[in-house]
């Protein structure tokens, strides 16, 4: 609005600083309409009597010179410096987009070429070509174009944010400390920005990513302090790259990579260390959702690649595996080694049978009307469930879930989710995949669907008429805008 539609008494609302600052900064829970109420409120106060506030002659002189004193002259400045932050900040994000976006196109020629030329040498390791240095070089230079114009646009956006910090500092001696440690972080970002050691990988900005994270946090100490409250800064220390550190899904694909020779070759010796490994990261892959893009880094895959490790070690240690592997959480990973075990081996063999017998055990021992019983299932419960109808029948998984939800009934929504399957969701120009969701295209005939239905009208009156066939999803739809359950983890 105008400059003086902003000062008229009809845009005026009687606060504190202290409160004028939280509400600015935290908009959501204080819409125009809940400011409007409190404004009538006082003028209603008024109003019914019929004059001011009272205060002493005292307290209106200290107001007096509180308000003409330096400390109030800052506040424009201040203002002024953490919009200036968050444009910088928010300029430093987009130009970095198109950083990313040309790392991304050097990803999409290396798979295209990968893909181009499928091989692995005499032990089973794959044998992998890079894409020409023709096609690679327009690239690099895409990127360094990039990060010249990113550096060009946010340096003169750094010099706006530092002229306002000299300005506050003459006014607020006491935000200097802060105003250097900005000043530093500052720095960090420009120099990070300016930068690209991620190679094809878009997603290797770990470090850039720490220095806007330094920056918004260093910019909530400068607003503490400016009101006055004691903070402790950080000690001025040298930026510590962090742009190699793997997260936990890169660790996982290279932790597989290591085993996929087991899987392609037969006479590689039993590696026991490595067995073990990659059956404890079945704990990682039970949080996988089981969609075509993450099928090879998925549950299903690491359970049959920890089995292939084992394949040339003896009876007696393959059976200790069945045993160790029945007692793994969630329950969802044992199922999952389990029933690759059985199935890689004859049922009749002595492994096979073992590995059967422990599948059918644990569906038995487990009281699935307990709520612990599903931690750690909710993403590859359906999975789960669909082997142990292989194991039982549809009818014996049906009725052992029909009576949980009737011995426990607030397991329900949790029932639920946890048995919906996955679906990838594409941008439709690109054909990328743009989220992931819960869905169930089709009912299994083991999901207990008529104690669902009779649970629905108490626990969820909204659903009131409903089609037998469809009443899994709309559960679904309903659970996921109520529960915290993981229903679409991101990957």
């Amino acid at each position: 609005m105008p400059a003086e539609q902003n000062r008229e008494f009809s845009n005026l609302l009687l606060l504190c600083i202290e409160h004028s600052y939280e509400i600015d900064e935290n908009p959501g829970p204080f819409p125009a309409e809940v400011l409007r109420e409190w404004k009538a409120a006082q003028i209603a106060e008024y109003e019914q009597i019929q004059r001011s506030w009272n205060i002493s002659d005292d307290e209106a002189s200290e107001a007096l010179v509180a308000s003409e004193s330096i400390a109030m002259l800052h506040i424009s400045s201040v203002v002024e410096v953490v919009r200036r932050i968050e444009a910088f900040g928010l300029t430093a994000r987009r130009t970095r987009g198109q950083v990313r976006d040309w790392a991304k196109r050097w990803q999409q020629l290396r798979e295209r070429t990968r893909r181009s030329f499928s091989a692995w040498d005499e032990d089973g390791n794959s044998v992998y070509v890079e894409p020409p240095i023709n096609e690679v070089r327009p690239i690099k230079d895409g990127i360094q174009s990039a990060l010249e114009t990113a550096l060009h646009e946010i340096q003169p956006v750094a010099e706006a944010v530092r002229v306002e910090l000299a300005a506050v500092r003459t006014t607020r001696v006491e935000t200097g400390p802060c105003c250097d440690e900005l000043d530093r972080v500052i720095t960090d970002v420009i120099r990070t920005a300016s930068k690209w050691d991620g190679g094809p990988d878009h997603g290797a900005d770990a470090t850039f990513e720490g220095a806007l994270n330094r920056l918004n946090e260093t910019r909530g100490m400068f607003v503490h302090v400016v009101r006055g409250e004691s903070i402790e800064l950080p000690e001025p220390s040298e930026s510590v790259s962090d742009a190699n550190a793997p997260d936990a899904l890169d660790m996982h694909r290279a932790l597989l990579d290591e085993a996929r020779p087991y899987h392609r070759v037969q006479h590689r010796p039993y590696d026991a260390d490595l067995r073990e490994r990659v059956a404890q990261a079945t704990q990682v892959a039970a949080q996988i959702p089981p969609t075509p893009h993450l099928l090879a880094y998925g549950l299903n895959v690491t359970a049959a690649l920890a089995v292939a490790v084992a394949g040339n070690a003896t009876s007696e240690v393959q059976i200790d595996l069945v045993e160790s592997d029945a007692k793994r959480t969630p329950i969802c990973a044992a199922v999952a080694l389990l029933e690759e075990t059985a199935r890689r081996h004859d049922k009749a063999s002595v492994v096979g049978s073992a590995a059967a017998e422990q599948l059918r055990r644990v569906w038995v021992d487990t009281d699935w009307a307990k709520e612990c019983s599903w931690i750690g299932n909710e993403v590859n419960g359906q999975a789960m469930m669909y082997a142990f109808a292989r194991a039982t029948s549809d009818k014996e998984v049906r009725d052992r879930l029909t009576s949980a939800l009737e011995a426990n009934p607030g397991l329900l929504e949790t029932t639920v989710i946890s048995c919906a399957g996955w679906v990838d969701q594409l941008d439709s120009g690109t054909w990328e995949v743009v989220d992931r969701d819960r869905s169930y295209r089709s009912v299994p005939l083991w999901f207990p669907i008529e104690v669902a239905g009779e649970l629905v009208p108490s626990r969820h009156p909204e659903l009131s008429s409903f089609d037998a066939a469809e009443l899994p999803e709309k559960l679904l739809r309903c659970t996921q805008e109520h529960s915290e359950l993981p229903g679409t983890p991101k990957q």
